[in-house]
């Protein structure tokens, strides 16, 4: 009885031109392997930590404040380096926490006691009306934020018409002049792993406007892609013409 067999195996191809096809595949994904996980090995062998400014500017002036002998200056950097790391995204809630308490204490620091107390109100406040508004463009909460700014932000050293003084409110705690022990040994690290980043000559280095790195990934990794089947395309046509291998028509 004559039985016509249509199964077909990619590592066990039965005709030379399925091996040929099969081949092909394989040194396409080769290549296109080596061009993302190379690239991403020699990234990792390259690149090393290096510190944020604020960071840099942080560690002495929180040195000097753990030991007893900060001024006011260092208060400040200390009080802006910790609102810039509130800004970070991937920030933990409980990591967000401790550096509010840090930030909160070392404006305690820098206020005389009758702003201190009238800025604590205002914090007091934010905090209520931020559960209780529906939008936040409700003009009170507006106001006292602008107000908490006002008293907060050049105390630290930041100007009021800043990105980073928007952060200002968000980022005190009503209880300014305390903060725990657990939270004082936590925020130098909090600041050390969200002020390092890994870098090297492939991430400094500008091409066409990017980081070689991100252009690599985003952009050229995607346009080598599309090559890779474009060639597929070719050298399978390539391969048809050789092997005399002819597709039926109507």
């Amino acid at each position: 009885m004559e039985t016509e067999e249509y199964r077909t195996s990619f590592f066990k191809p039965s005709t030379h031109l399925a091996r040929k096809n099969r081949n092909l595949i394989i040194q396409l994904f080769i290549i296109w392997a080596v061009a993302i996980f190379g690239f991403q090995i020699i990234l990792k062998i390259l690149s090393k930590p290096v510190p944020e400014e604020a960071l840099v500017e942080f560690i002495p002036a929180w040195e000097k404040i753990e030991s007893g002998s900060a001024v006011s200056s260092d208060y400040q950097v200390a009080g802006r380096s910790m609102v810039q790391v509130t800004g970070k995204l991937t920030i933990e809630p409980d990591e967000y926490d401790a550096l509010k308490d840090g930030i909160s204490w070392t404006l305690s620091r820098l206020l005389p006691d009758n702003e201190l107390t009238s800025l604590q109100k205002e914090v007091q406040l934010l905090t209520r009306l931020r559960e209780e508004i529906t939008s936040l463009r409700d003009q009170r909460y507006i106001e006292t934020k602008e107000s908490i700014i006002s008293k907060a932000a050049p105390a630290l050293g930041i100007g009021e018409g800043t990105l980073l003084a928007q952060l200002v409110p968000l980022a005190l705690d009503h209880d300014m002049e305390n903060m725990t022990e657990e939270n004082r040994v936590k925020i130098p690290g909090i600041m050390n792993l969200y002020l390092t980043h890994n870098r090297s000559v492939l991430t400094d280095t500008v091409f066409l406007g990017f980081p070689f790195h991100y252009f690599y990934s985003a952009v050229f990794l995607l346009i080598f892609f599309v090559g890779l089947c474009w060639l597929y395309c070719y050298r399978t046509d390539k391969l048809h013409a050789k092997l005399n291998f002819l597709e039926k028509t109507d």
